[in-house]
């Protein structure tokens, strides 16, 4: 489709490190079951960073025909270089809903259809609520939520109209537990978290599966100096009280629980345990919450 408009440790993390992604390569393909990518249409949003760098990388080597799509067109014109002719990198907000149209539309012309939808385009933002301004709410709230809604609204239907296809949404486990100094961000997690498993059940009658995908902490730059309010990003981010998964691994875990069938995924063992906390105990998570406000409170 060209790029037209319808178009980890540290910062030198694994994707910079060929033997770090070779491994978590070697984890998403251990099973035949990934496989089932091959010469499969995947629409990917948010492919040009983070998790959906890695989620790019993955697929291509799978065998997928990769609609990468991001607002960001050097890192999309930056992925197209480094993965060749399988990825078709296509420029989109997906707060658009007129774009997302035309961008649908020239993806089933060209291909025919889209066999998995993956709603990953995400931003946050950190701070006490009462500091939040309102456009920060809004802005994360149209692209974390109504950006969903975008790719439910006109890759759906169509995939009702061909007879199948899978979606497989974004979320996070804060969306589950809550987490202090990221209410908007929870808020909208938890809005992807309910969406997905209404979805499921319509989906079924006609043959569409929807994965929801719940990570615990992934280190990306979707938490950036801009987007923490009243506090220091790097001393915020020594508070987190897990080590931080690098976005190969996610990656990789991801695609394996999709290739699973997998209704929900959630990785790694410490969200997995945040997750049944949440469910059958949530007053255990007050302390915890109240521990990490105050921490972040002093920095």
């Amino acid at each position: 489709m060209g790029s037209a408009k319808i178009s980890n440790r540290d910062a030198a993390d694994s994707r910079d490190n060929p033997q770090t992604f070779s491994q978590s390569l070697s984890m998403a393909i251990s099973s035949s079951l990934v496989r089932i990518f091959e010469n499969r249409v995947v629409f990917l949003t948010g492919a040009a960073s983070g998790i959906g760098h890695s989620l790019s990388r993955l697929l291509i080597d799978s065998g997928a025909i990769l609609i990468a799509v991001d607002r960001d067109s050097e890192g999309l014109a930056k992925l197209k270089s480094e993965l060749g002719e399988r990825c078709h990198p296509v420029e989109l907000d997906v707060v658009d809903a007129k774009a997302y149209r035309e961008v649908a539309d020239a993806v089933e012309f060209e291909h025919g259809r889209i066999d998995y939808l993956f709603n990953n385009a995400g931003v946050s933002v950190l701070g006490e609520a009462h500091k939040v301004p309102f456009d920060r709410w809004k802005w994360l709230l149209d692209i974390n939520v109504l950006g969903v809604a975008n790719g439910i609204s006109e890759i759906y239907p169509r995939m009702v109209r061909w007879g199948g296809g899978h979606i497989i949404n974004m979320a996070s486990i804060a969306g589950s537990t809550g987490y202090v100094t990221a209410a908007a961000y929870t808020c909208s997690k938890g809005a992807v978290i309910e969406l997905s498993r209404s979805l499921r059940e319509e989906g079924r009658a006609y043959g569409i599966k929807v994965s929801l995908v719940c990570p615990g902490y992934v280190k990306t730059n979707i938490f950036t100096e801009d987007r923490v309010i009243g506090a220091d990003l790097d001393t915020v981010m020594k508070d987190v009280p897990v080590e931080m998964l690098t976005p190969d691994v996610a990656a990789a875990s991801i695609l394996k629980g999709v290739a699973r069938g997998a209704d929900t995924i959630i990785f790694p063992l410490s969200a997995k345990l945040l997750w049944l906390v949440s469910r059958w105990a949530p007053s255990f998570l007050g302390p915890v919450q109240r521990k990490l406000l105050k921490a972040f409170k002093e920095r």
